[in-house]
C-alpha cells in the first residue's frame, strides 16, 4: 500500500510537524530540518483529527475512525492518555472532531453517533442540567430556493433567518419541559404557553407526511385575537424595518445624480 497522509497539523510553538499516515501511524518531524523524530503507534484506523495543545507546546491530540482518542507527548514520542469511544450495544464510534478549550483544560469530540463528549478536570455537575437528547426541531429540515434564488424553509416559507428561535427536542421530535426551551437564545423570557409547541403533521408536494409546529398559542387567545407568539410580532416588526430600509435605498438610488458629478449616499 502506498503511504498517504491524511492531516497534518502543527504544534503549537511549530516546531514539529505531525502528520497522519493512512497505514495508521502518526509520524512526528522537526519542522525546521524535515528530519522524521517519531513514529506514533496506537491507531487501528485512519485518523482525521490532529489538535495541539493551545499553549503546550509538547501535547498533540489524535482521534480517528477507530474509536481511539490519544494525549501525545510529541517530544518524547509517548502517549500520556488513551480512551477508547466504546457505545454499549452498538460498538465503538467513530471520532470525527475534536477541539481543545483556551484554557486548555477540556476538550471536546463528536462521533458518528451524534454524541458529544467532553473531558477534563474537575465534576460534571454543570453539565448534568440539560438532557442527554438535545436537537433543535428544525434540524434536517429541507430548504428550497424561491424565484429570486434566496433560500427558504420548505415547510414554512419562511427564510431561515427570519424563523422563530428552534424549540429543543429529543431524537425522536418530542419537545423538553420549558426549563430546557429557555436555554435556547431568544427564548429566555418567553411565556410558558410560548415555550412547548403544539405539533402536528402535514403531508409534502410529494406524499411524504412530515412533523412540525402547527400553533403555539392558547384557546383563550384564539378567542381574544392576541398576537400569537411575541417572536412572530417581533420578527414582522423586523421584517417591516427592513422592507422600509430597503424602499429608502431604493428610492435614494433612484435620485441620485446620473451625471457623475455626485456621489449617492445610503440611505
Amino acid at each position: 500500500m502506498k503511504p498517504k497522509v491524511t492531516m497534518i497539523a502543527w504544534n503549537q510553538n511549530d516546531g514539529y510537524v505531525v502528520t497522519a499516515v493512512n497505514n495508521h501511524l502518526l509520524k512526528v518531524w522537526n519542522s525546521c530540518t524535515g528530519q522524521l523524530l517519531h513514529d506514533l503507534v496506537g491507531h487501528a484506523d485512519e485518523v482525521f483529527v490532529l489538535e495541539t495543545h493551545p499553549f503546550d507546546s509538547r501535547i498533540m491530540l489524535s482521534a480517528g475512525h477507530d474509536g481511539n482518542i490519544f494525549i501525545w507527548d510529541i517530544t518524547k514520542g509517548t502517549k500520556t492518555k488513551h480512551y477508547f469511544n466504546m457505545i454499549e450495544g452498538q460498538g465503538h464510534g467513530a471520532v470525527f472532531d475534536c477541539k481543545f478549550s483556551p484554557d486548555g483544560q477540556h476538550f471536546a469530540c463528536t462521533d458518528s453517533h451524534g454524541h458529544l463528549l467532553i473531558f477534563g478536570f474537575g465534576c460534571s455537575r454543570p453539565y448534568e442540567k440539560i438532557p442527554d437528547q438535545m436537537f433543535f426541531h428544525t434540524d434536517y429540515r429541507p430548504l428550497i430556493r424561491d424565484s429570486n434564488n434566496y433560500v427558504l424553509d420548505e415547510q414554512t416559507q419562511q427564510a431561515p433567518h427570519l424563523m422563530p428561535p428552534p424549540f429543543l427536542v429529543d431524537v425522536d421530535g418530542n419537545p423538553h419541559p420549558t426549563k430546557y426551551q429557555r436555554l435556547v437564545p431568544g427564548r429566555e423570557n418567553c411565556a410558558d404557553e410560548h415555550l412547548i409547541p403544539q405539533l402536528g403533521y402535514v403531508a409534502t408536494s410529494d406524499g411524504e407526511v412530515v412533523e412540525q409546529v402547527i400553533g403555539q398559542q392558547t384557546v383563550d387567545q384564539e378567542e381574544q385575537g392576541m398576537e400569537p407568539s411575541i417572536l412572530d410580532g417581533m420578527i414582522r416588526q423586523l421584517q417591516l424595518e427592513q422592507d422600509q430600509r430597503t424602499g429608502a435605498e431604493q428610492e435614494a438610488a433612484s435620485n441620485a445624480p446620473q451625471n457623475g458629478e455626485g456621489t449617492p449616499r445610503r440611505g
